[in-house]
């Protein structure tokens, strides 16, 4: 008799954890996250996938900076755009060395490819997502890059 009260009391506290962890992933915190995400450009944000980062410049700009010094301790990187899809984000613009000077910036067409990890954008190797035909001009079979970003990401600089 001790043994199934004790199993019953074993299972009403369980129904009871799981009731309250359902609540807490359920707070206000992400639909006003992806209410502002919706409410910004598009070209410049994302929703918001599985509790992922914003697609912002703001947030995916100071990593494209670490991508350009990671090829070179000089390097500079400007942002000119930033295209956004599923969890993936291209900044394409120009890098360079030596200045930051936005008169005049000089350098080559780049861009760098971020997958969203949690809160953070972690830079994407270029040989390994994009697919076997680095001459497509659309996303191959195998490229991991969803196809929205093929192009920027891939096909141009």
């Amino acid at each position: 008799m001790k043994s199934s009260t004790r199993i019953g009391l074993t299972l009403g506290l369980v129904a009871v954890a799981a009731s309250t962890l359902a609540a807490c992933s359920s707070d206000s915190t992400t639909s006003e996250a992806t209410s502002a995400t919706s409410a910004a450009s598009p070209a410049a944000t994302a929703s918001m996938v599985g509790g992922m980062t914003e697609c912002t410049e703001a947030l995916v700009g100071p990593a494209a900076t670490e991508a350009a010094i990671a090829l070179g301790a000089d390097n500079v990187f400007t942002l000119d755009n930033l295209a956004c899809a599923d969890g993936w984000a291209v900044a394409s613009g120009i890098l360079g060395s030596g200045s930051t000077d936005d008169d005049a910036p000089e350098g080559a067409p780049t861009s760098f490819i971020f997958q969203a990890e949690g809160q953070f954008w972690v830079p994407q190797d270029k040989a390994k997502v994009c697919g076997s035909d680095p001459a497509a001009t659309t996303a191959p079979a195998d490229a991991t890059i969803p196809a929205d970003l093929y192009t920027a990401g891939c096909a141009a600089g």
